[in-house]
């Protein structure tokens, strides 16, 4: 990968789409009902997830649409409930525990462990929701881009628990390593919250200064990567000097990202559309022109290049795109923005070429830098 492809991968990064260390890539199975027991057995907490397993991980619902739970106290060779109400987990939390008085905490939402605000939630013994902690609440900024991740999640911690007397909640944090190939922690750090208020109990800090030492190399590593980062989303966007494959689909991706408006922290529909002979063979035409025909499809913009060697082959993917319109429905993409990778040369025909689906033409042009959008430059004083 040359400079600017890794230069793109920081842009993405910052985006939070693309790691800027080896990532696992991630399987979930569908959240199920799950049951968790207190310490001493007294406590059964049952918690349900969302029939609707399709909402938006890391976005409130209303409480009736969210994950459900059930607090039962045991009572002779039986259960009885103690309480019952919804949780603050859109799907699921990632798991929970119950202490040995009956209070509730929950980890994380379903698929997104360490982002968005519910990463930790108290409740009280009688369901009332005593707080809820993001990440950046409870670790350092640095500390955070240090630890292990995989592609939807963050590897900040596992085995919480209760304290015995139930007075604090006692977080088992990970401790990153400084060996960039390895995504396991170096070990882990006890840091307790008070059970009551959900605010940082006594040796919370001293804790976490111990770590802090431990992970010192890594968050070093990390940091400088992360300022290299910034100053390539700081800097004009280059097109790559080589016709290297993936260098040129990070670009396309971000020059996307600092085109279009709502483009920030959304991917493309990359279209790398293969010529033989300077025109695109049969199937390759039929892609283009199902990729125009049905928006509602596949509601990803659409970005337009060939998968060439230097130099583009501009010419045969304004015919390619000029023939597809034609056996598109007319006004298919009325209201949408396409984008093609076509330098002033080319302009005027790939918008004739576009004009009957109705799309606006937004130009890629190699030949030109792309100035990053100033509310992300403003994001990037800011941080």
């Amino acid at each position: 990968m040359d400079r600017n492809a890794m230069g793109c991968a920081f842009a993405l990064t910052l985006a939070g789409l693309w790691p800027w260390r080896p990532a696992q890539a991630d399987t979930f199975l569908p959240p199920r009902v799950e049951t968790y027991l207190s310490g001493n057995g007294r406590y059964r907490l049952t918690v349900t997830p969302s029939a609707d397993v399709s909402l938006p991980a890391r976005e409130d619902v209303a409480p009736a649409n969210a994950a459900q739970a059930r607090v039962e106290r045991r009572q002779g060779t039986g259960w009885a409930q103690v309480w019952r109400g919804p949780l603050r987990n859109p799907v699921a939390p990632s798991w929970s525990v119950v202490s040995d008085s009956g209070q509730v905490a929950t980890f994380d939402d379903y698929a997104a462990a360490g982002h968005g605000p519910r990463v930790v939630v108290l409740y009280g013994a009688t369901g009332r929701s005593v707080r809820a902690l993001s990440l950046a609440q409870l670790l350092p900024a640095d500390y955070i881009r240090a630890l292990p991740r995989s592609v939807s999640s963050i590897g900040w911690g596992r085995a919480h628990a209760f304290s015995a007397d139930g007075r604090t909640l006692r977080l088992r944090v990970s401790i990153p390593n400084n060996n960039g190939r390895d995504l396991s922690p170096a070990g882990y750090v006890e840091l307790a919250l008070d059970a009551a208020t959900g605010q940082r109990a006594p040796g919370y800090a001293a804790a976490l200064q111990r770590a802090y030492v431990r992970a010192a190399p890594a968050i070093a590593r990390e940091q400088l990567r992360w300022e290299a980062a910034k100053a390539f989303q700081r800097a004009p966007l280059l097109a790559p000097d080589t016709g290297d494959y993936r260098a040129w689909n990070h670009y396309l991706t971000e020059a996307y990202r600092r085109l279009d408006p709502g483009g920030r922290g959304t991917a493309p529909k990359l279209m790398r559309v293969q010529l033989q002979a300077g025109r695109a063979d049969l199937p390759e035409q039929r892609r283009i022109v199902d990729a125009l025909s049905n928006p509602g499809k596949d509601p990803r913009a659409l970005v337009f290049a060939t998968t060439f060697a230097e130099p583009p082959e501009q010419a045969g993917l304004i015919v390619s795109l000029a023939k597809a319109a034609q056996d598109a429905p007319a006004g298919c993409q009325a209201g949408r923005r396409v984008y093609v990778l076509v330098d002033d040369n080319g302009a005027a025909a790939a918008a004739a070429a576009l004009a009957r689906t109705g799309a606006t033409l937004v130009r890629i042009d190699p030949s030109r830098p792309i100035a990053q959008r100033a509310d992300v430059l403003r994001a990037l004083e800011r941080d």
